[in-house]
């Protein structure tokens, strides 16, 4: 008889070892947890799974709730706890006090990195006063269109690096001669989100670009230049159904040097330039990712 109750002792023991292992619970919006160091309060905002375990296991009126140490931190009553122990038989094994990334905004996983293109068209007020000795003009300014094509790398800070593109064209006729001036441009750029909400952003911008080809050219003469173009635009986002809109205004500064012609005199011709233009813009934007 003895060894029989001392087999049911331990086996008791052993069932109430069992059930004094913490496990996972959800606690409800407005349950008051109370920490143990100090018996500070502190109401839920919203549900959580937590890991508890009853302080009396007869009576399950108290539960210790434990950290992803297993560490008791705070107490709770009954009232603010639901039992799931069976409904967390059929969710998936994650652990419930593990701290997950957030779901990326762009919709997929693994990626490398992010990118943001933009496609433009922008009409600018170029002014070329300081061409007036190369072509016997007296024009002042002229409307020139440019075609812009950017692409930036996205990251977590307010400010995005990448590389634009630029060709840009004008044309104008004086008395003597019509003048086509063409101007292709690449560089560095970068930009700096200072506004941002859901549907609408502003957005600085600054570049730095060289040209392969600045060149100027008539029915008889052909002028080609060197230049570098400093770029220093406003932009607003809008998102609509359709996709993302870029309107914005844009100020160029072109330092420019003549290089070569086959006009006569060329010793007596202007050689180092300064040219600015000032002009509005309508983009459209594409996010991708690798």
């Amino acid at each position: 008889m003895r060894i029989l109750l001392t087999f049911l002792a331990l086996f008791s023991f052993g069932l109430l070892a069992q059930e004094q292992v913490p496990y996972t619970v959800y606690l409800k919006a407005g349950a008051i947890l109370t920490k143990i160091t100090d018996k500070s309060e502190m109401i839920l905002s919203k549900g959580i799974y937590a890991k508890v375990l009853e302080i009396n296991a007869k009576r399950k009126e108290v539960f210790n709730v434990y950290d992803k140490n297993n560490i008791a931190q705070y107490l709770v009553s009954a009232v603010g706890i639901v039992e799931i122990a069976e409904d967390a038989k059929i969710l998936p094994s994650l652990d419930p006090l593990k701290e997950y990334p957030a779901k990326s905004s762009f919709k997929a996983i693994n990626k490398l990195a992010q990118f943001d293109s933009q496609l433009s068209l922008h009409f600018d007020s170029l002014q070329v006063s300081e061409l007036n000795n190369i072509y016997n003009d007296q024009t002042s300014s002229v409307l020139s269109s440019r075609y812009e094509l950017r692409t930036l790398y996205v990251s977590n800070l307010p400010i995005e690096f990448g590389f634009v593109l630029n060709y840009q064209s004008a044309y104008w006729k004086n008395d003597i001669e019509e003048v086509k001036l063409s101007i292709l441009t690449f560089g560095p750029q970068f930009k700096y989100n200072f506004f941002v909400n859901e549907d609408l952003n502003f957005h600085a911008l600054m570049s730095s670009e060289v040209a392969p080809i600045y060149q100027g050219s008539t029915a008889l003469y052909n002028d080609k230049y060197s230049a570098i173009i400093l770029d220093f635009g406003i932009e607003s986002e809008w998102a609509t159904s359709l996709g993302k809109f870029e309107i914005g205004g844009h100020l160029r500064h072109h330092k420019v040097s003549l290089t070569k012609s086959n006009r006569e005199n060329l010793e007596l011709l202007p050689k180092e330039l300064s040219l600015n233009s000032l002009g509005v813009m309508i983009g459209y934007k594409m996010d991708w990712d690798l």
